[in-house]
């Protein structure tokens, strides 16, 4: 009986144990948490130039300039992780992302799983059709249009809404989502789609990076706008870490530096879609 005795009380001290290092691991901050792994890890999606796009093998833009600042100011390496939009947020949820860079608009519907921080950048959903497209001047002008999105953004949701029971419900008009506006570029310009929605910047890099497109702010035959604004996302209750971005990237937004990341990586995108375009037709003549 003894024997048996100690040898419950030794399980039970095991689990005890046990359960005191998972509350103490539960109780570690975000902060804390970045500090002893010595890295800090952002998720993005490298389909956003000029935010977030591929340079060779490096995922690079102005969001990722961000990213570079914040883990300086916390004294660890950055980590980045390229992984698909719409699956961002089970990132930050699981803990295997700290921080989401991915030129990320505010709404309530993410504030219910996200932490975010002070906007850095203000934008607009735009329309973008072929120059000879003289049809659409509003949302509300895309009737019967099949508009290209990318999957699980505002411009997705915007679409999606106002063909399910907004003011382009019951005109023929659908969506089209896409993994990467790129393609989508690709589907407007082959016929499979007649517009984009999509956020200004990217409308206007799309424009760029393409011949034949024009682009324009995607308003309602009221007038009414669809102003929006980025900002850097953390899981939710992380309300510690999103206040130490916030004393990182503010005085970014105020001093033009984000503004600068912004100019910057859309000269170097247009610059690696060129030559792009160019190897491509050197080896079509080939």
């Amino acid at each position: 009986m003894k024997k048996m005795l100690s040898v419950c009380l030794s399980a039970a001290m095991v689990f005890s144990m046990a359960a005191g290092f998972t509350s103490m691991a539960e109780e570690q901050t975000a902060l804390e948490r970045i500090q002893e792994r010595g890295s800090l890890i952002v998720a993005t999606d490298a389909a956003w130039a000029p935010f977030e796009y591929m340079e060779g093998e490096n995922v690079v833009g102005a969001d990722m300039e961000i990213a570079a600042d914040i883990a300086e100011a916390l004294g660890v390496d950055l980590e980045i992780v390229n992984v698909a939009f719409d699956s961002i947020s089970m990132y930050l949820q699981n803990k295997e992302a700290d921080l989401a860079l991915a030129a990320i608009t505010v709404t309530e519907e993410r504030a219910e799983t996200m932490e975010f921080s002070e906007p850095y950048c203000d934008t607009y959903q735009y329309i973008v059709v072929k120059e000879d497209d003289d049809t659409v001047e509003s949302i509300d002008d895309m009737a019967g249009y099949t508009i290209g999105v990318h999957l699980g953004t505002t411009g997705d949701f915007l679409a999606s809404d106002e063909v399910n029971m907004g003011v382009l419900a019951g005109t023929g008009a659908s969506v089209q989502q896409y993994k990467d506006l790129t393609i989508a570029a690709m589907g407007l310009n082959a016929g499979d789609v007649q517009a984009i929605v999509c956020d200004k910047l990217l409308a206007e890099n799309l424009c760029v990076i393409n011949d034949g497109l024009k682009c324009f702010e995607a308003k309602y035959k009221d007038g009414s706008s669809t102003l929006e604004q980025y900002a850097v996302a953390a899981a939710k209750g992380e309300t510690d870490l999103i206040e130490k971005v916030n004393e990182i990237i503010v005085p970014l937004k105020e001093d033009g530096t984000v503004d600068q990341y912004i100019l910057e990586h859309s000269e170097r995108a247009a610059a690696i879609n060129e030559e792009a375009e160019a190897s491509s037709e050197a080896e079509t003549e080939a």
